[in-house]
């Protein structure tokens, strides 16, 4: 179906009209704060050391300390995938929540964009691939590299201000901000909600997500450049 394009025209205007708000306007500066491996080094060096002071009573606890421990661990290789991803990137307002659950679907439509936060300046390719390339989506559809380049390409018709190299980097930067962010390893120990099924299913998909983005990187890169230009 036409879903992919879909999604992609309606943040693609969304994107459009919040830079045209006075406080919103594109600019030009340093990646977005998701994707700082040294930001993530503390954030994570922290998160293990509370988990060590508090042993982990739960499954899910003592699968989130290891995953924060293997995290860590891995951040070298994120600092390896940014250092091909454009140093200098866009920024402007975005909706701030902008995930799978608040875009409501009608068959092959977008029926409304819901649950705004206080807009805020981000990288509009975090807010992009927090939404095109959710673990769900990734883990369930085998063709997700061709689809991401319809709905890029359809974000791109519409708002053609981020460059077709950042446009391209959307899935190098996030798999580096699946392989950057706490969330939802820090469920418990920050005290975010109860740990439901749903939490667990989607923190195990975060990872097995992160990991099929990288396998697939070169081949979905290509993918979105041929389409772009």
């Amino acid at each position: 179906g036409r879903r992919w394009e879909a999604v992609g025209t309606v943040v693609g205007r969304l994107h459009r009209g919040l830079a045209r708000h006075p406080l919103g306007r594109p600019t030009r500066g340093p990646r977005d704060r998701s994707f700082d491996p040294a930001r993530a080094r503390v954030r994570l060096m922290e998160l293990v050391r509370r988990y060590e002071a508090e042993p982990p009573r739960t499954a899910f606890e003592r699968w989130a300390a290891e995953a924060a421990r293997e995290r860590l661990a891995a951040l070298p290789l994120v600092e390896r995938l940014l250092a091909k991803a454009p140093p200098v990137t866009t920024s402007q307002l975005v909706h701030g929540d902008l995930s799978r659950p608040n875009v409501l679907l009608r068959g092959d439509r977008v029926a409304a964009v819901i649950d705004f936060r206080p807009p805020g300046r981000r990288d509009p390719m975090w807010e992009l691939g927090r939404l095109a390339l959710d673990p769900r989506t990734v883990l369930a559809h085998e063709d997700w590299p061709e689809g991401l380049a319809r709905l890029v390409a359809a974000y791109r018709e519409l708002h053609p201000t981020p460059p077709v190299e950042e446009l391209v980097s959307v899935v190098r930067l996030t798999a580096s901000y699946l392989g950057c962010t706490v969330y939802p390893l820090n469920t418990v120990v920050d005290g975010l909600g109860p740990v439901t099924p749903s939490l667990e299913a989607y923190a195990e998909h975060r990872v097995l997500a992160a990991a099929t983005l990288r396998a697939r990187l070169d081949e979905a890169e290509e993918v979105l450049r041929d389409r772009l230009t």
